[in-house]
């Protein structure tokens, strides 16, 4: 188990999310199925004809996308989360063809060694000021030609740090709205929880499309397509993607 100089655990996401409502809600997030049936199709797609494929998967959490990922018999994952609750969970887990380890994205490396690297609702748990040292360590996982996935949430637009108040909450009204018309109370919540900590800029760091694709086009790669999951008949309130990058 990993810790801090003092002792103490390494927390992330478990400050302000409950792990257990998050595990058991997770997957009734607006568009989270349709983003993961698109991931794992990339993913097919990239390993069809791999005797044996490599994974690592960045910010793993409690491992649910990890369990999405895993049912292709020829991919082996290493699922990384600095948070040593998450870890601790997806590690208890025992998920077949599986490494778990509590350490951090931004740092960890196995040099060339990745055919893919993904993640799902974690690259904006990365702060703005790392995402050139974050990229690049992508990058050097990566195997040229490999890909990177990115399943997530973006916001719309902004400049100005008022600006991007306002697109938080756009976008995070917007889920919240939704989730309580649906009565997914506990989803609603955490999401209000995920709204407060970026708003304090306390482990979420949300970027808007142009922001987020310059970030990886800059670490060298190429954008090969992003499709947005949803809301498709709004503009003005980000959305739910996933982008697939090829590392050059």
């Amino acid at each position: 188990m990993s810790s801090s100089s003092t002792g103490t655990p390494n927390i992330e996401m478990s400050r302000y999310i409950d792990l257990d409502i998050y595990h058991a809600v997770e997957r009734s997030h607006p568009y989270y199925v349709e983003m993961i049936a698109e991931m794992v199709k990339e993913i097919g797609d990239a390993i069809k004809c791999k005797e044996t494929a490599r994974l690592l998967e960045i910010g793993a959490g409690t491992g649910l996308a990890t369990e999405d990922f895993i049912v292709f018999e020829n991919l082996e994952i290493t699922a990384i989360d600095m948070d040593e609750n998450c870890s601790n969970i997806l590690k208890n887990r025992k998920l077949q063809r599986v490494q778990a380890h509590c350490t951090d994205a931004v740092t960890y490396c196995e040099p060339d060694e990745f055919d893919l690297v993904a993640s799902v609702f974690a690259h904006d748990h990365i702060n703005h000021d790392s995402a050139p040292k974050f990229v690049s360590n992508i990058r050097k996982n990566l195997k040229t030609g490999g890909l990177y996935l990115m399943g997530g949430e973006l916001l719309p637009y902004y400049e100005t740090m008022e600006e991007r108040s306002e697109a938080l909450y756009a976008y995070h009204t917007f889920i919240v709205n939704k989730a309580l018309r649906e009565e997914n109370f506990e989803l609603a919540q955490i999401e209000i929880n995920a709204l407060k900590s970026g708003l304090h800029m306390i482990g979420d760091f949300k970027r808007h499309e142009a922001m987020f694709e310059e970030e990886m086009i800059s670490g060298n790669f190429e954008m090969i397509h992003k499709v947005k999951l949803g809301p498709n008949n709004l503009d003005d309130v980000g959305g739910v993607f996933v982008y697939v990058f090829r590392a050059v």
